[in-house]
């Protein structure tokens, strides 16, 4: 899984669950875009946190359909 520094990311960042619930996708879904590039994502501590911008800009790219 291709995950981000911190620094990179910016706020708000949103779980797994809530980002698949937001793109209207299953979890699966998620873990495979981030490890494709396609969303950005931190982990801290044990949760995976995806950054919101991201997955706005991937839904406004039309790939997601």
């Amino acid at each position: 899984m291709t995950l981000h520094k911190k620094e990179y990311v910016s706020l708000p960042l949103m779980t797994i669950s809530d980002a698949a619930k937001y793109m209207g996708v299953g979890r699966k879904i998620i873990y495979q875009l981030i490890e494709f590039g396609e969303l950005r994502a931190v982990k801290n501590k044990r949760a995976v946190l995806i950054e919101k911008a991201s997955m706005d800009a991937f839904r406004a790219s039309g790939k997601l359909t």
